[in-house]
């Protein structure tokens, strides 16, 4: 398997802002219920940042501060923390940065702060949910809302019937736990749930979302990514929809092109300008063969042989 990408946060960061009622709706309905979504939610990412200046470099984390208002008329806020890696810290650590960022909330806006953690890591026992002490008679106690993602792993039946978005979310999340040494199995689930979009009759925009979310998390070694776009594009004709494939990175001929090119740039060496001239050139079904044919070529005129007359075009310049 490739090694994960290194901002690992971007999508989750991304999903949170277009669909933070549907993760609250699913993980959190309890609260859900009392927040009134039709005046919308604000999110208040540089507000938060003075806040949490201090905090860790890397890509384990990533937080949210996000206003909303209450059924009651009130407004609060929701502090919202994912964390990644359990491993770079431990409880103690991580209970008290919760509650330091809580009552770092409350002092500047002076109304509830829900605090609440996402845990999508993949150790079951890692449960941190309180940060407390005691001294003298002095004690303080500050429980945080939190949510495992690995307490789904049996709820998958239910997460596939969902008409909640974010469900597909907590499913892409779960298929990359469990496919970190099994790339065919990665590749099974990244088609299936890529599949799962266009069943649920949502619209383009929020199909575009997901697919950005379920391309990032099920990162797929070259030659099978080449063979995942190959599925879905053959899956998009016969259903004669688009919405995926006409989107930059499956269907945007650019991004083919530039695969193509650092494909046979790291094997092959320089690109003679008549070939190219050929890439440019080429449509999406040969694009599609060239890709898949440096996997195995064992010279760069072996790539374009399946299409005689191009190859000799090619070499015509």
């Amino acid at each position: 398997m490739p090694a994960q990408r290194a901002d690992f946060d971007t999508p989750w960061k991304n999903i949170f802002d277009s669909h933070f009622q549907d993760f609250m709706e699913i993980c959190h309905p309890t609260v859900a219920r009392e927040i009134d979504w039709s005046k919308g939610y604000e999110l208040l990412d540089k507000e938060l940042s003075a806040i949490t200046k201090d905090a860790e470099s890397g890509n384990s984390r990533v937080d949210k501060l996000i206003k909303v208002s209450r059924r009651d008329s009130q407004e609060a806020l929701v502090y919202f923390h994912v964390e990644i890696q359990a491993q770079k810290q431990t409880k103690a650590v991580f209970q008290k940065r919760m509650f330091v960022y809580h009552y770092r909330l409350f002092d500047r806006y002076q109304m509830p702060i829900v605090s609440l953690a996402l845990l999508i890591d993949d150790q079951p026992k890692w449960r941190p949910s309180a940060y407390e002490y005691a001294l003298w008679g002095c004690k303080l106690q500050f429980n945080f809302v939190t949510v495992k993602l690995l307490d789904y792993k049996d709820k998958e039946e239910e997460l596939f019937a969902s008409t909640n978005p974010f469900a597909l979310v907590l499913l892409a999340h779960l298929a990359y736990l469990k496919t970190k040494k099994d790339a065919q199995e990665r590749l099974f689930s990244k088609f299936f749930l890529t599949r799962r979009l266009y069943d649920k009759g949502w619209d383009k925009a929020d199909i575009i979302k997901l697919y950005r979310f379920i391309d990032w998390i099920l990162e797929l070694p070259e030659p099978l990514e080449v063979e995942y776009n190959k599925q879905v594009n053959d899956f998009e004709q016969e259903k004669k929809m688009e919405y995926i494939s006409s989107y930059e990175r499956m269907c945007m001929k650019e991004g083919r092109i530039s695969a193509l090119q650092h494909q046979l740039q790291r094997k092959f060496g320089a690109i003679p300008a008549n070939y190219q001239k050929c890439i440019a050139q080429g449509n999406d079904e040969e694009l599609f063969t060239w890709l898949e044919n440096v996997i195995f070529a064992g010279n760069i005129k072996e790539v374009f042989e399946e299409q005689p007359s191009t190859i000799k075009s090619c070499e015509q310049g």
